[in-house]
C-alpha cells in the first residue's frame, strides 16, 4: 500500500492531487486542519492535511505522471482472504468538495493491513544485504501500523479509530488514567496485537489487560502484604485518610488471624480524639498502647514493649509541605528494628494532592502504600499513576470502616479489575 500526505488549501485541490498521484481507485484515510508558515506563530495560514493511500494490486491504470521500474516486480504469492475493493474518490468539485464530510474507512484500512501481514508471511523474504533493495511489504506495514496508531490516539470523538480501541481508550480517560500512561498501553498493545484481531473487542481487551498487569508488575514488584520479619510498622499520610482505623485493622488480623503478639504506639497527640479512638480499640484487642509525645520517648516506649513481636506505631496527620514536620515523622522511624513505613492515601483525594503528599516524603523510606476509602469512589486512575510515575509499592486497599473487615491485599489483578470494569471480564 501506497501512504501520501498532502496540505492543500480546500478539499477539491486535495482530490484532484490525490487522482494525479495515486489514481481513482485511492482512499482518504484522514484529514484534520493545520495552520502552515507565519512569522513567531504569527500569520500563520490555515490548511487541510489529507492522508490518503492505494493499494497497487488493486489500481487497474497506473498515474501517467510515474515511470515504472526498470524491472517488473516480483508477483507476490496469493493468499486466502480476498481484497477488499477499495473505493473510487467521488467526482466533485468546487465548494461542494471542501463541504463534503470525510469518509471513514477504518474497517477497508483494517483489513488491508491484515492482508499486508499474510502476504509478508506467505512471501519468501530475500535479505535486503543481498538485494541491495529494503523489503517493500515491511515497509508497508510499518506504514499501516504508523496509520493505525494515529488512528487509535486521535481524538476519541473522531470515530476514525476501531471501536474496540475506542471504547477501551475511553474507559481509561473515564478512569483519570493519565494521557501519557495511556499513549504507553496503546502503544504496547499494537505491537502485540495480531492485526485480524483489531476489531475483536474481547481480544483488544484481553490485551490491554495484559500489558497494564505486566505494567504494573514491572513498577511494583515489592508490593505485598506485612512482611512477616517486620517488627516495627509505621503509617504515615495526611490527616483524614483513616491510619488509625487502617492500623486498628492490620493489628486485629496481626492478633486474630496470625497470633502474634502486638502493642501499639502513638505519636497523634494533635487531635483530642485521636489517642482515644486508638485507646478504644487497644483495649478491644487487649493490646498494650504507648503514647510518644516527643521523638524522647520513642526509645524507652520500645523498651516497654520488648515482650512484644509486633508493633504498630500511628503518626499525627500534618501538613507535609512544611518540611519541619516531615523531619519530625523521619525521626520518629528511626526505631533499629525491622521496620515497614506504610504511606496511607485516600482515593477520594485529588492527584494534584496525592502527588504532592508523595514528594514530600522523597527523603523518608516508604516502603508500600495503602488506598484508602476505594468504596467511596468510582475513579482509579490515580492508582496507577502514582504506581507507574513514582515506582510505589502496593499493599492493601480499605472497603470501610469495620474493623478487622474491609481490607484486602491490592493485587494487581485487583487493580486492572477496577480500571477496566467490564472488559476485565
Amino acid at each position: 500500500m501506497r501512504v501520501k500526505r498532502y496540505v492543500v488549501d480546500s478539499m477539491s485541490d486535495a482530490l484532484q492531487q490525490i487522482r494525479s498521484d495515486l489514481g481513482k481507485d485511492a482512499i482518504i484515510l484522514n484529514t484534520k486542519s493545520v495552520k502552515t508558515g507565519g512569522f513567531l506563530g504569527m500569520f500563520r495560514k490555515k490548511q487541510i492535511e489529507v492522508i490518503a493511500a492505494v493499494d497497487p494490486a488493486e489500481t487497474k491504470e497506473k498515474p501517467s505522471v510515474r515511470k515504472p521500474f526498470a524491472e517488473p516486480a516480483p508477483k507476490l504469492p496469493l493468499v486466502q482472504t480476498a481484497p477488499v475493493p477499495a473505493a473510487p474518490l467521488p467526482s466533485v468539485t468546487g465548494n461542494q468538495a471542501a463541504a463534503r464530510e470525510p469518509v471513514h474507512h477504518e474497517e477497508r484500512f483494517a483489513e488491508t493491513f491484515k492482508n499486508t501481514l499474510s502476504l509478508q508471511a506467505n512471501k519468501t523474504i530475500v535479505p535486503a544485504a543481498e538485494t541491495g533493495k529494503p523489503d517493500g511489504l515491511a515497509k508497508e506495514l510499518e506504514e499501516m501500523k504508523g496509520m493505525l496508531w494515529k488512528l487509535v490516539m486521535a481524538d476519541g470523538n473522531t470515530g476514525q479509530a476501531p471501536a474496540a480501541f475506542s471504547a477501551l481508550r475511553k474507559q481509561l480517560v473515564k478512569q483519570e488514567v493519565e494521557e501519557e500512561i495511556i499513549t504507553s498501553i496503546f502503544e504496547k498493545v499494537l505491537k502485540q496485537l495480531p492485526p485480524e484481531d483489531i476489531h475483536s473487542e474481547q481480544k483488544v481487551a484481553a490485551m490491554v489487560k495484559e500489558v497494564l498487569l505486566g505494567m504494573i508488575n514491572q513498577s511494583a514488584p515489592k508490593s505485598g502484604s506485612l512482611r512477616q520479619e517486620t517488627r516495627f510498622v509505621h503509617f504515615v499520610g495526611p490527616t483524614g485518610v483513616g491510619k488509625t482505623t487502617t492500623l486498628a485493622k492490620l493489628a486485629a488480623d496481626s492478633v486474630i488471624g496470625h497470633r502474634r503478639k502486638v502493642g501499639m504506639l502513638t505519636s497523634d497527640t494533635y487531635r483530642i480524639a485521636a489517642v482515644e479512638q486508638l485507646k478504644t480499640y487497644a483495649n478491644i484487642l487487649n493490646l498494650p498502647l504507648k503514647v510518644i509525645y516527643s521523638v524522647e520517648d520513642l526509645a524507652p516506649s520500645i523498651e516497654r514493649l520488648s515482650d512484644c513481636n509486633l508493633l504498630f506505631m500511628d503518626t499525627a496527620g500534618r501538613n507535609y509541605r512544611i518540611k519541619e514536620y516531615v523531619t519530625e515523622i523521619e525521626k520518629l522511624l528511626a526505631s533499629g528494628l525491622p521496620s515497614e513505613t506504610f504511606l496511607v492515601l485516600s482515593l477520594t483525594s485529588k492527584y494534584s494532592d496525592m502527588e504532592a503528599i508523595v514528594q514530600s516524603f522523597e527523603n523518608i523510606q516508604v516502603d508500600k502504600v495503602i488506598f484508602t476509602k476505594i468504596d467511596e469512589t468510582r475513579t482509579y486512575g490515580a492508582i496507577l499513576n502514582l504506581v507507574v510515575n513514582y515506582k510505589l509499592a502496593l499493599s492493601y486497599f480499605t472497603t470501610g470502616q469495620n474493623v478487622p473487615d474491609d481490607i484486602e491485599i491490592a493485587t494487581p489483578d485487583k487493580i486492572v479489575s477496577l480500571l477496566l470494569g467490564e472488559y476485565a471480564q
